[in-house]
């Protein structure tokens, strides 16, 4: 049957997602395959629709607003209208908790995003196909129920007629039996075609006879369910089943006749069990043919239950050898991101250090030659001093005095001097942080100081730190410890450092942003200082800790387990590539032994805290 259509039939779809750009895909893909589609942004909607458009199967997401998917699909197994539409869960969570938890609750499926079309399709239609054949067997159901209560009213005058009775018996081609309320067989029989059927070219015995019907039974149930080779010598009629086949088999069917006996409806169960590695099963159904005895007609499926096992174990087979591939991608990606992301940030050390090395020279030069420039100007000034006091003023010389201002321009003089040298103090700061950021020389492990990188780090960013139009500038307080100094890749240190600050800075400039979007009508109070906090402090099992807080918009419970995680991040699209706080954490607990941890609350800030051992044993970065 085709998911698709049945007949003229078109299967129709819920599409439940808060992404109208997942709902819009999903819809195109499903659409473009001849399904008819409905969309929902939310639960509540979801729950509407799902009474109006009564849809074949609903793909359902987990992380939305207000009512999220586990909630919505238990509304939906709860309500006898919709308790039947199976659903499909489609997330990002891929933890095993989160589909253990989908599949609890009543979810048949689970696709993890980012999705392939084709994977979608293909399970989709699994679905489908499962919901109308499950449909199809309801009406089957129906159907032969409807058929039993015919047999019923007919019992009566079938007992009357026996030729009736023995044409409805041979029209069953398996083996039937009568047994007593205590499990006396009564009467057995099979029909004729069943006799026939001997294996290997052997001799049919004549059409009715007692060893045919025996011998044809002891293949069927072979040596696991006979008692024992000398029944096939007796007659089994008058028999109790516990004479004539094991005691397994013959407790599953008496079960079932005291179950018809007492209801008086009619049963049907299988009887499975694996012998010397192979599935054996027989599928009987029970019916109440008098006062105190029922009828069971019994069906060797042995041949189905075994092709069932191996389409399991295939089954299995693909779908360990597909996690497997899929890991190794994963992985792949992961690596060729993270080489990707360190060669940049190899070539920005040897860019810094060159630009460093470029501009230590000619300010070096500069710096050295202010104090003797500062000293000549005033052996200048006092030589004219001495002049003025010495000789007559002479009007040519008066008049060019009084024309530049004298008196301003050695004050000024001195002003400029020592903005210069300021200057260049600055600058030979900046270089003196670009060298100690890109760190080059230190490939290997080694003692360094803790406090002097973070504060090269912080004048790099100074620049970030500082007011912007509509959007005030970013505090931040140092609380040093009194560390040691501590063994570790300085220019890796040094990177954790830049990812840390660089999203808490993000994080505030965030909240400043919507503060200044804000109508000025609408605003509670001034403008929220922002503020970082770096403290760091020796611990007592031999490591150092080094924290890092914001007052920004903190991060919500649900997304922490996930930081840290390769291209995950919670910045709009194009903001971030998701591999900062993953490079650290490899980093920081890989290659130095420590631990990286977030501390955070919606609205109250973020915290992440570094901790590395003081000591640690070289080895090659």
């Amino acid at each position: 049957m085709d998911s698709n259509h049945s007949g003229d039939y078109v299967a129709k779809i819920l599409v439940v997602d808060d992404m109208p750009d997942n709902l819009h895909v999903l819809s195109a893909i499903l659409s473009d395959q001849g399904y008819q589609v409905g969309k929902a942004l939310n639960g509540e909607v979801a729950l509407r629709a799902s009474k109006q458009l009564e849809p074949d199967l609903i793909l359902l997401d987990i992380n939305m607003p207000q009512m999220n998917g586990y909630e919505v699909c238990k509304h939906l197994k709860s309500n006898p209208e919709t308790c039947d539409i199976p659903v499909i869960f489609i997330s990002a969570l891929d933890d095993v908790l989160d589909k253990v938890k989908a599949f609890e609750i009543g979810g048949l499926d689970y696709i993890t995003k980012p999705f392939q079309s084709a994977e979608v399709l293909l399970r989709v239609k699994n679905q489908l196909n499962l919901r109308f054949i499950q449909l199809k067997i309801q009406e089957q159901n129906i159907t032969l129920a409807t058929e039993i209560q015919e047999h019923k009213k007919a019992k009566t005058a079938l007992e009357f007629s026996e030729a009736q009775n023995l044409a409805l018996l041979n029209a069953i081609p398996d083996l039937m039996l009568r047994l007593s309320a205590d499990g006396t067989l009564l009467d057995y029989r099979i029909s004729p075609p069943i006799i026939h059927e001997t294996p290997g070219g052997e001799t049919a015995e004549p059409e009715g006879s007692y060893l045919a019907v025996k011998g044809r039974w002891n293949r069927h149930f072979h040596q696991c369910a006979i008692r024992d080779s000398v029944s096939l010598e007796r007659d089994w009629m008058g028999k109790n089943l516990a004479e004539i086949w094991t005691d397994d088999l013959a407790f599953w069917m008496m079960h079932y006749v005291n179950e018809v006996l007492l209801t008086s409806d009619i049963k049907i169960g299988e009887f499975v069990q694996q012998v010397e590695g192979k599935w054996q099963g027989y599928e009987a159904r029970f019916v109440k043919s008098g006062s105190n005895e029922v009828l069971a007609i019994v069906r060797d499926i042995s041949e189905r239950k075994q092709a069932e096992a191996l389409r399991l174990q295939n089954e299995a087979l693909l779908r360990s050898q597909k996690q497997q591939i899929e890991q190794a991608l994963q992985n792949l990606k992961q690596a060729q991101a993270q080489l990707v992301q360190n060669e940049k940030m190899v070539s920005l050390g040897h860019l810094v250090a060159g630009i460093a090395h470029e501009i230590n020279n000619p300010v070096n030069f500069i710096y050295g030659n202010i104090p003797c420039i500062s000293q000549y100007v005033s052996e200048i000034l006092e030589l004219m001093h001495l002049y003025e006091k010495n000789y007559e003023k002479l009007p040519a010389i008066q008049d060019w005095m009084d024309k530049i201002d004298v008196e301003f321009v050695q004050n000024d003089l001195n002003h400029i001097l020592k903005s210069m040298r300021h200057g260049t103090e600055r600058i030979r700061e900046l270089v003196i942080s670009l060298r100690n950021f890109s760190r080059l020389d230190e490939a290997q492990m080694k003692p360094v100081d803790i406090h002097e990188g973070i504060d090269s780090t912080l004048l790099l960013l100074k620049h970030r730190l500082e007011p912007e139009e509509h959007l005030p500038g970013i505090e931040v307080l140092k609380t040093y410890g009194n560390l040691p100094k501590v063994t570790c890749y300085a220019s890796q240190m040094n990177q954790v450092l830049m990812h840390l600050l660089n999203n808490a800075i993000d994080a505030l400039k965030e909240v400043g942003m919507q503060c200044s979007e804000t109508p000025a009508s609408l605003q509670t109070s001034t403008l929220p200082m922002l503020r970082i906090q770096i403290t760091t402090e020796q611990m007592e099992d031999e490591a150092i800790a080094i924290r890092i807080a914001d007052n920004g918009p903190g991060i919500p419970e649900s997304l922490q387990p996930q930081l840290f995680d390769p291209f995950f991040t919670t910045k709009p699209v194009g903001s971030g590539t998701g591999l900062g706080l993953s490079i650290s954490y490899q980093v920081v607990v890989n290659q130095h032994k420590g631990l990286l941890l977030c501390y955070s609350s919606p609205g109250k800030g973020a915290e992440f805290v570094m901790q590395i051992p003081i000591h640690q044993l070289p080895r090659e970065s």
